[in-house]
């Protein structure tokens, strides 16, 4: 049964952040990419609609499919091994003519539902507490690493990292888990990771070692950034990114297009909205009285403001390429519905917070 719901009911800061956010996006992709701009405003209307519609439903129907999402993902994961298109050394996409979905984007949606289900009712007090949320894990980052996708796996670490926190993450447990992460990553991840990854990573952080090769991109992107000055070159007059020396400008390198053509004050001020957005997050988590659904929007805020730091990083040279998208602002239909989903999953649960308590 759907029900009437007031317009004020839902949280109009939050609407108007991310609509703000979206509309520097599109702009910027139109400078960036003209020829993809019409169809990243389709993906927008798809994206948008699903937001609107979801908003049909009650918090608990959409939590009580948090398993069906889970088992679901892990199905198109595995199945997108097996019949997916490879893109860009990756075998993450299903194709079906011009549409394609990245199922690991309903991955990280699934993790957070399924995670805020559990952990709304069992304590982290001990460290056999772990094995079963790190359980809900590994399958899932299992499957995106065979892909290989680091960067979709790196999200999925940050959203359980997040929520565990928000759960009440002991400060004991996080010093533990950061002693160890070190030793693990270099002796029990970076042997498995492939030559070419291995070489993005070094190279993200020390562009000169390969500056034609793994390091071009980043080299690139900072000689575009730096070029923008205080006020910026003029919209579409940003010579590096105009003239295609800065590759993938429409989606893992767009900060850099926004960067050149509007300078340190535009940078700025996208960041800063950004701010406002993910303070408008943990407000919202604060103002509800179920843990569970605090947890949910903590997911949402750990995924989104992981993927915001990624992406700025990469472009500034201080993170490796990893190629995650900036959310609301990059070319992609598959990150930009992920994204409408997850801040309309956040206005229901605020919505419906004071029911069926």
């Amino acid at each position: 049964m759907v029900r009437r719901v007031s317009l004020l009911a839902y949280d109009w800061t939050l609407i108007v952040l991310v609509l703000a956010i979206h509309t520097v996006g599109l702009i910027t992709l139109r400078s960036a990419s003209p020829g993809e701009f019409a169809q990243q405003v389709f993906f927008s209307l798809a994206a948008i609609s699903a937001a609107v519609l979801l908003q049909l439903l009650s918090r608990r129907q959409i939590v009580s499919w948090a398993f069906l999402l889970y088992g679901l993902a892990i199905v198109l994961l595995g199945l997108v091994l097996v019949v997916g298109r490879e893109v860009n050394g990756a075998k993450a996409w299903f194709v079906l003519g011009p549409v394609r979905f990245q199922p690991s984007e309903l991955a990280k949606l699934a993790l957070i539902l399924t995670l805020a289900r559990w952990l709304a009712v069992r304590p982290l007090q001990g460290l056999l507490d772990y094995i079963l949320p790190g359980m809900l894990l590994l399958p899932l980052m299992g499957l995106i690493v065979i892909q290989p996708d680091l960067g979709g796996t790196l999200v999925l670490i940050a959203i359980w990292m997040g929520v565990l926190f928000v759960r009440g993450l002991p400060w004991k447990h996080i010093l533990v888990g950061v002693v160890l992460a070190v030793p693990l990553s270099y002796f029990v991840v970076w042997p498995h990771l492939k030559p070419y990854q291995q070489e993005r990573i070094l190279a993200g952080f020390d562009p000169s070692r390969d500056p034609l090769g793994s390091g071009f991109q980043v080299t690139q992107s900072k000689i575009a950034i730096g070029s923008g000055g205080l006020f910026g070159k003029g919209y579409g007059e940003g010579t590096q990114t105009q003239l295609g020396f800065v590759p993938e400008r429409q989606t893992d390198f767009i900060y850099a297009v926004l960067s050149e053509e509007w300078g340190f004050v535009g940078a700025v001020g996208l960041l800063a909205l950004y701010a406002l957005l993910f303070w408008r997050l943990a407000a919202m988590a604060l103002e509800c009285s179920r843990l569970e659904d605090r947890l949910i929007i903590a997911g949402v805020l750990a995924m989104l403001s992981f993927q915001v730091m990624v992406n700025i990083g990469v472009t500034l040279g201080l993170a490796p390429v990893t190629g995650l998208t900036l959310p609301l602002v990059s070319y992609g239909g598959s990150s930009l519905l992920t994204t409408y989903i997850a801040l309309g999953l956040v206005l229901l649960v605020h919505r419906d917070r004071y029911r069926d308590i």
